[in-house]
């Protein structure tokens, strides 16, 4: 009984013990924190003073709170068509959601047993830890702990300001009481371990929250995290800009930060005496993440692509849930959307096939594949420059591209910026326009010979010479101006431009209504993206399918908020589909790209060449049934493509169709050709306007170079732009039969025989061919030159005085037609 009283009684005391503590302890902590206050606060009340300092804070609500602890600046992601990861988007900021879950144990166990080892025990404070932090701010002391909990920090870190003021304490006390009667101990941590701040990555970028903090500082997943790695995370949160272990200094802080960490776990019965050992030994500095290329810096060109064309698809479904939008700036709200894109941890996934557009970067870098590099413009370098794009037809899908050169050089992307598209607009808004209206067919007569169209405008071919009657074939193939601007005047510019606009040209403007546009005269030009979509319609039998970069939109959770669906768009007939790529084979295999043909490769290739005046651009657009690819070529300000340059656009194209078609042979199979349509008839229609000749005796003509000075008084008719092709000939060098530039040889077409037939239908002939002279396709053709084509060309505008030219226009144009 004894014992067993003797037992009791000694099982008591401890209890008894442990009571008489725990509340000599509480009285200590409560005389503690009046203590301080009474020193802060004579002379009055403490409840009063802290009353007064609350009293402004507003009753938040659970809502306010939850979006407060839970809005995150998140990290972005693009991906390639392959899902392969591009990189992250354009941000100063790294930080990844996670759950507590998917974070290593341990690292929850060391920022638990350093920060606050009471996390799941108290109700938001630690009355003990705010005495000792009172007391050793009010002595002063050398030694400062800190009062804080995980809550009272995260409440620091999201509501408050982390200034120290008595003020911004109190407040923080009292939120973090209702905190935790608002929210679980789970809600609590993942808001935490998701917010704090670990200083630097090994890409110099700021990291927030463990699972950035563990890719940036260790490359590893944060549940993958181990105890050494966790105890040197968790070390960081004391002073993350000091324990950066990427240099040496803020390593040998860290270590012993580290040291400390471990030691708090083994105390708290985290980690035993083997583990700590090992911790300690482990080697931080070996096991560190390595620097790698940021996508920006390896992809810049692209990913200010997606960013931008990202920002475009969310602003266009803001568009659809609210109309309203529309009424404010509309640069305003995409640059706003361009800020929420980097900030709001989207998952986009591209079209863009990595080996291809790599390939294609490299094709671009090299300096072999381009002409001479020109003086610098104000300081800045003058590369010849390049744009190309990649697209499959059947899709839309945008597969690589060649932005530029160089970044660092030029940072505008040359695939959407306008560009004069000289002879490369006349497929698109020229023959296709007349053959779907019926006003010609290929093998249709047209007369090349000088002519004074309204307004009098008398364009040039380029070279300066004409060559009579010939089929609408050999006139595309040879890339013959005067035909073209007969054509497209007979089926009139408006109707001619509504066509080009529903193949997704989007820079034409009203001003752009007259004639030399059939040579690629506008005001801003056309995107490589927008024309080489446009030509991809021949090979989808008429129907245009806008190019994409962007497959789809996931957010931060996983949900997929955009999906691209194609929608093909009527333009053309298959049947007029197929006879323009019939005539633009033509051009590759005997044209003006014949240089193309040994890059085909047993594929169906159909294409057209481009130049603007003075030399400005070159083009070459090209496609198969399966594959549309355009690549344009010139300098960023007023400078002519040296002679050497002339072929870079056919170069770089076949260099690039070729490497792709190697990289992926499926792309375009060989031996898949566009078939002939049903009902297909290339019978020549005739039109007498187009087929009658008014000037034979011009056939043969190459306009002769005026004297410089016959030119220096202002009624002198305005000149013709002379060109690097042009002294050439001057040169007495042979040019080739049937290329661009040999417009002012005397040798005779050779066209198809089998294609090109040039006989009258007899029904066709007694048509009236008298035409309405005030159709649109005169729309005030006398405003502008043409600022570009494979022709130079000439325009006077009688003044209302005195019916003299005008060589101010004329001046103005010259500088547009160089693009």
């Amino acid at each position: 009984m004894e014992k067993q009283n003797g037992s009791a009684n000694t099982s008591d005391k401890p209890r008894r013990k442990k009571s008489f503590w725990h509340t000599l302890l509480a009285t200590f902590q409560v005389l503690a924190i009046l203590f301080f206050m009474g020193v802060l606060f004579a002379g009055g009340t403490a409840a009063g003073y802290v009353a007064s300092l609350v009293k402004s804070d507003p009753v938040r609500s659970y809502n306010e709170i939850y979006q407060k602890i839970s809005a995150n600046n998140l990290t972005g992601f693009a991906y390639f068509k392959d899902k392969t990861m591009i990189g992250q988007l354009v941000t100063q900021e790294d930080r990844r959601l996670v759950s507590h879950k998917e974070v290593s144990p341990h690292l929850i166990d060391a920022i638990i047993s350093t920060e606050d080892k009471y996390f799941y025990e108290h109700n938001g404070i630690v009355p003990t830890a705010i005495a000792r932090a009172a007391i050793q701010q009010a002595t002063n002391s050398s030694v400062q702990t800190g009062g804080s909990t995980l809550t009272q920090q995260l409440i620091k870190q999201t509501i408050l300001s982390p200034k120290v003021t008595p003020e911004r304490k109190f407040k923080e006390i009292f939120l973090a009481l209702r905190m935790e009667r608002m929210f679980s101990k789970d809600q609590i941590l993942d808001a935490y371990i998701n917010r704090m701040y670990f200083g630097k990555n090994a890409n110099d970028s700021k990291v927030y929250g463990v699972q950035a903090a563990a890719k940036g500082i260790f490359g590893v997943d944060a549940k993958n995290l181990n105890i050494a790695q966790s105890a040197y995370l968790a070390g960081m949160l004391q002073a993350p800009s000091s324990y950066i272990p990427f240099k040496e200094k803020g390593l040998k802080l860290g270590k012993e930060r580290q040291k400390v960490v471990l030691g708090r776990m083994l105390e708290n019965g985290k980690i035993n005496k083997q583990q700590y050992d090992e911790a300690l030994a482990y080697d931080i500095k070996a096991h560190l993440a390595k620097p790698s290329p940021k996508a920006f810096e390896k992809y810049p060109y692209l990913m200010m692509e997606i960013e931008e064309r990202a920002a475009k698809i969310l602003l266009d479904q803001d568009f659809e849930k609210n109309p309203e939008l529309k009424n404010d700036s509309y640069s305003k709200l995409l640059e706003e959307k361009r800020i929420a894109v980097r900030q709001g941890g989207y998952h986009i996934h591209t079209t863009i096939d990595k080996k291809i557009y790599e390939e294609m970067q490299k094709i671009a870098a090299d300096p072999n594949n381009f002409g001479p590099e020109k003086p610098p413009i104000n300081g800045k370098r003058m590369p010849e420059q390049v744009g190309a794009i990649l697209i499959q037809n059947k899709t839309g899908a945008i597969l690589g591209m060649m932005e530029g050169r160089s970044f660092k050089i030029e940072n505008t992307s040359h695939v959407t910026a306008p560009r004069q598209p000289g002879s490369s607009i006349k497929p698109i808004g020229v023959y296709a326009p007349a053959i779907e209206e019926k006003i010609i067919s290929p093998n249709s007569t047209v007369v090349d010979e000088e002519t004074v169209f309204p307004g009098n405008w008398t364009p040039k071919n380029y070279g300066g010479s004409f060559k009579g009657p010939m089929s609408v074939r050999s006139a595309l193939a040879q890339s013959r101006n005067i035909p073209a601007v007969k054509i497209y005047y007979e089926t009139g510019v408006r109707k001619s431009l509504a066509y080009v606009k529903k193949m997704g040209v989007s820079t034409i403007e009203d001003n752009d209504y007259y004639l030399p546009t059939a040579l690629g005269g506008f005001t801003r030009g056309i995107s490589v993206e927008e024309i080489t979509n446009a030509y991809a319609t021949f090979a989808n039998s008429g129907n245009f399918i806008d190019a994409y970069l962007i497959e789809r939109i996931d957010n931060s959770e996983g949900e997929t908020i955009y999906q691209h669906q194609v929608k093909p768009t009527p333009v053309f007939s298959p049947q007029t589909a197929w006879m323009m790529t019939d005539m633009m084979r033509d051009v590759v295999t005997g044209g003006t790209a014949r240089k193309v043909a040994r890059y085909t490769i047993g594929r169906d290739v159909a294409g057209k060449t481009g130049t603007t005046q003075e030399d400005g651009d070159k083009w070459f657009v090209g496609y198969t049934p399966d594959i549309s690819l355009g690549v344009w070529v010139g300098y960023d300000k007023k400078y002519k493509l040296s002679r050497g340059s002339h072929d870079n656009a056919m170069n770089i194209w076949g260099k690039t169709f070729s490497s792709v078609l190697k990289i992926n042979p499926d792309l375009s199979p060989a031996g898949n050709y566009m078939k002939r349509p049903p009902d297909t008839s290339t019978a020549a229609i005739y039109n007498a306007n187009l087929a009658a000749s008014k000037n034979p005796a011009s056939y043969g003509k190459v306009e002769e170079k005026k004297p410089a000075e016959a030119t220096t008084k202002k009624e002198d008719t305005t000149k013709t732009e002379q060109t690097d092709d042009k002294k050439t000939e001057e040169d007495g060098k042979k040019q080739e039969q049937g290329t661009e530039t040999s417009g002012d040889k005397k040798e005779p077409d050779k066209p198809d025989e089998k294609k090109d037939t040039n006989k009258d239908n007899s029904k066709d002939s007694k048509k009236d061919n008298k035409k309405d002279n005030s159709k649109d396709t005169a729309d005030n053709p006398d405003r502008k030159t043409t600022k570009s084509s494979e022709g130079t060309s000439k325009e006077t505008k009688d003044k209302k005085s005195d019916k003299k030219p005008d060589h101010s226009i004329g001046k103005k144009d010259e500088k547009k037609g160089e693009g």
